[in-house]
């Protein structure tokens, strides 16, 4: 059951604007397999997910409180609002109630958009450790085919009915996202999980030798389809991804390598290594490689993000420690976005998600980050020190170097308000707790 909600927030939640209708499509299909699996009467086990669980409910709580109407005397008085204050008096009101959030719509869906993960969360509650590490297979499938889908949308051209959302970059592979950084980034994760999900005993079929030719396989295709995504900062997680996929199995290539005699073993890494160049030589210069263009005539000083980031610090000043209240972004630099900046197009999102969580959240937001990569760091440490034999212990590393890539991709971008990389981000924070369990897979 858990493999087919993957399925449909891999189908409905690839976008993150607000006014697509899939995102009431992911939010009611979230909603609906919480329900189902909860009728299923299956014994909880929380014990190893109560810090997680715990984020995700102060993380809901803050956005509530921000949804409270206060008194004029004290909302007024929060920072940020003196230009919203005028209102009232120009039509010849009172000062109305209001809540910290400059924009309660935007506000109230911000905190509808953690329906998904929440009930990604929830539902690990029904599953056994073993059931929950086996999740990595249906997570390489959907990797697998998102990339598949996303070379066909090239092949087929920017009219493509491949492409079901009505904003999105036309002229990229982008999967079952609108956005190809989101896209790049959601291949890119597939490098970790395929050097596990290779020998990892969690999954049970097919065997493991046949799962190392498919992996590898898969993680050529994968390197070669991240630059048809258009995504300049793809090239770089894809990288990263190839180095943490290398780390991850250095101990399966040197027992392997050990096995051969001087002669095969020295062949063996020429190969590797011819391989390994000559995949990085096709995929740099693909006639689709459009990443590896826009990386080639990328001018930083004229870049829109760039540009925006002296806006983006006075609107952390302007609002600090209240903030704009979750969903607030695009009204708030409406508000204040020069004239050099006016373009054809506009930012509904401020393209690095540290920021805009401490723009949104103020101190609370700052509070929360915090906390989140602290959590990170420190399970990180023990999962990297503990010892392969553990259960889980290697899963658990992919998925820390997993959010570890969502992050780095949430300095240019904003890929966690997309539902389906969301849910895979809890996937992941799921499979770093697993370690702790006694289960053996």
């Amino acid at each position: 059951m858990y493999s087919t909600f993957l399925l449909v927030v891999a189908l409905t939640g690839g976008a993150s604007r607000s006014d697509s209708f899939a995102q009431t499509a992911v939010r009611v299909g979230a909603i609906a397999f919480l329900a189902a699996i909860a009728m299923m009467r299956r014994p909880v086990e929380w014990r190893s997910l109560r810090w997680p669980i715990a984020y995700l409910a102060v993380l809901a709580a803050v956005m509530v409180v921000m949804l409270v109407p206060l008194p004029p005397s004290i909302w007024t008085d929060l920072p940020g609002r003196a230009l919203i204050a005028k209102a009232a008096p120009l039509a010849g009101m009172p000062q109305p109630w209001r809540p910290l959030a400059i924009s309660p719509p935007l506000a109230l869906n911000a905190l509808m958009a953690l329906i998904p993960a929440l009930a990604a969360m929830l539902g690990m509650l029904f599953l056994t450790p073993v059931e929950r590490g086996r999740l990595l297979t249906p997570i390489v499938v959907l990797i697998l085919v998102s990339a598949v889908l996303g070379l066909a949308q090239v092949s087929a051209g920017q009219g493509s009915g491949l492409r079901w959302y009505a904003i999105t970059n036309r002229a990229a592979g982008v999967g079952f996202f609108a956005n190809r950084n989101h896209q790049a980034l959601f291949l890119a994760l597939g490098l970790p999980a395929l050097a596990i999900w290779a020998t990892t005993s969690a999954v049970r079929f097919p065997s493991v030798q046949t799962r190392t030719w498919l992996a590898g396989g898969i993680a050529i295709f994968l390197c070669l389809t991240i630059p048809t995504t258009g995504s300049r900062a793809g090239l770089l997680l894809g990288a990263v991804g190839l180095v943490a996929a290398a780390a991850l199995s250095a101990g399966r290539i040197r027992a392997a390598l050990r096995k051969l005699s001087p002669r095969w073993r020295a062949i063996s890494v020429g190969a590797g290594a011819a391989v390994v160049v000559l995949i990085f030589v096709v995929a740099l210069t693909f006639r689709s490689a459009t990443s590896v263009q826009r990386l080639f005539s990328l001018d930083v000083g004229s870049d829109t993000r760039t540009l925006a980031l002296p806006t983006l610090k006075q609107l952390i000043v302007t609002y600090f420690p209240a903030g704009t209240g979750f969903g607030g972004f695009e009204p708030a630099f409406r508000a204040a976005e020069p004239f050099g900046l006016l373009r054809t197009t506009y930012l509904n999102e401020a393209h690095n998600d540290v920021v805009q969580l401490v723009i949104e959240g103020g101190l609370a937001g700052a509070l929360l980050l915090v906390a989140f990569v602290s959590w990170w760091l420190y399970r990180s440490v023990v999962i990297w020190r503990m010892s392969t034999a553990v259960t889980h212990a290697r899963l658990a590393r992919a998925a820390s170097v997993m959010v570890l890539m969502t992050m780095l991709a949430s300095v240019a971008d904003y890929p966690l308000r997309t539902p389906l990389i969301m849910v895979t981000m809890v996937v992941a924070c799921v499979w770093m707790q697993l370690p702790r369990d006694k289960a053996t897979a």
